[in-house]
């Protein structure tokens, strides 16, 4: 690899953009964080953040590098939306060359060093997939509501709708409705209404704080719920690891929790991330820009 030239792997996602500068090497020499960096919701902020995140990691290096010395792998948040890639693909980037796949991607790829096996991700959303043979195979990612089922902004919408039915006596009133109208400062059904069309994803995630007590305690109710979404993540493990040998990284923070309700057998075949997202979207960006190399000296024999 040219020794002029750096390498820079990006994680962005809804609400933060992380980046990780290395040398020629693979030495890690920087580190930034900017705003948010998701291409189907925003594009030309995404950019923004990314430029950000990159200046912010150049910065800690303390040496003078310019974009147009950077290879950037690209893990972002809507990526895997053909439109939005395609709508951010017409960026006239500053740098050397840019490669973007989406983060969910990344984080498959950073959690096994590039090698092949599976990530299922809970956060404030939901997605999965498996690298395998060179081919990505992803589950779910639909983003919330329609989709994202067993993720925070799940766990927090159905809370909500739990605690209408009980307001409106269909269910009897528990600790987790009376949890939620608390979180909400009323316990009337169209107040609830009125403050929760003004919630985006992380609103309704939030609240998944205020029903972790209540899922120690044992509340019926609030154990469903999260016995409904594991049950997901076990039928969603068990199509991406059919028919191979790869293993599952359980990422996000609901991970850990869910990962304790899965069967014996997909627990035995959970590992540990091994790198992170950035490292990731290094890893692709590093083997596109060999294939590229090796392409170019091809072509000119």
């Amino acid at each position: 690899m040219k020794s002029d030239l750096f390498f820079i792997g990006i994680d962005g996602g809804g609400t933060k953009c992380r980046a990780r500068l290395e040398d020629s090497n693979g030495m890690l020499i920087g580190e930034g964080i900017s705003g948010p960096a998701n291409i189907m919701r925003d594009s030309a902020l995404a950019q923004r953040s990314m430029v950000e995140a990159i200046e912010k990691a150049v910065a800690a290096s303390k040496l003078s590098i310019g974009k147009e010395q950077c290879v950037v792998g690209a893990g972002l948040a809507g990526a895997n939306i053909a439109q939005a890639a395609e709508q951010f693909s017409r960026w006239s980037h500053p740098f050397h060359q840019m490669h973007v796949l989406s983060d969910l991607h990344a984080a498959c790829l950073g959690a096994h060093n590039g090698q092949a096996g599976a990530a299922i991700i809970t956060g404030t959303g939901s997605s999965a997939t498996c690298w395998n043979n060179g081919v990505f195979t992803d589950i779910g990612g639909h983003g919330f509501p329609i989709g994202d089922v067993a993720s925070g902004a799940w766990l927090g919408l159905k809370a909500v709708q739990h605690t209408l039915l009980c307001l409106d006596g269909l269910c009897p009133e528990d600790e987790l409705s009376a949890t939620i109208c608390k979180a909400l400062h009323t316990q009337n059904a169209n107040d609830i209404v009125s403050v929760c069309a003004t919630f985006n994803t992380h609103h309704f995630a939030a609240l998944v704080e205020q029903m972790l007590p209540l899922l120690y305690m044992s509340v019926d109710s609030v154990v469903s719920l999260f016995k409904e979404g594991a049950n997901y993540l076990e039928r969603v493990a068990n199509v991406l690891l059919a028919n191979n040998e790869c293993s599952l990284a359980m990422i996000g923070g609901l991970s850990t929790i869910y990962s304790q309700h899965l069967s014996s057998d997909i627990q035995a075949r959970t590992v540990s991330s091994k790198s992170s997202p950035q490292q990731g979207a290094l890893f692709f960006a590093k083997t596109r820009f060999s294939d590229l190399q090796s392409s170019h000296l091809t072509g000119e024999q």
